[in-house]
């Protein structure tokens, strides 16, 4: 390649440059998401699939707004279920309350609305388990790592 052809592909970069940046935020936003379903299932903190599928992108109660404006990309990420911060930051139940359900025959109990059945919550409080914050924290830790990976993709592709 020649001096020309590679400028032609450096400011063939520069004006794709927004986009390249899009999808490596997008890929850093997925990749936190998977970090905190591994530290969901790492935690065993759930039997049922509700709070996994909230972090995901797509999934219902998920948090992915992508915002470009001003020359900063932004992504949001995270769960619109109230349970999903209560069980990261932890609560205190203040108030005794009734629980509507069913106990499982291997011991889970499962959330059921219209059941006659349940059992009573007692006042008491709840330590977070911080799933988010660790996953959070891990995928920062590889952060630089992952960035130039995927830097390194687009240049390849770009100029290579």
């Amino acid at each position: 390649m020649d001096f020309l052809q590679f400028e032609t592909k450096l400011k063939k970069l520069d004006k794709q440059l927004p986009e390249i940046l899009q999808r490596i935020v997008l890929a850093i936003g997925e990749e936190l998401l998977n970090q905190i379903v591994d530290e969901i299932q790492r935690q065993d903190l759930i039997d049922t699939g509700g709070l996994w599928q909230s972090f995901t992108q797509g999934g219902e109660n998920n948090i992915w707004e992508f915002d470009f404006d001003r020359n900063t990309l932004t992504l949001e990420v995270g769960s619109n279920l109230p349970y999903a911060e209560h069980l990261n930051d932890g609560y205190t139940i203040t108030k005794g309350h009734f629980v509507p359900g069913y106990w499982k025959s291997q011991g889970g109990f499962v959330y059921d609305p219209d059941a006659k059945t349940g059992f009573w919550a007692r006042p008491r409080s709840f330590i977070g388990r911080k799933y988010f914050d660790i996953a959070l924290q891990n995928t920062e830790g590889g952060m630089n790592a992952l960035i130039n990976k995927l830097l390194q993709k687009e240049l390849e592709r770009m100029v290579g």
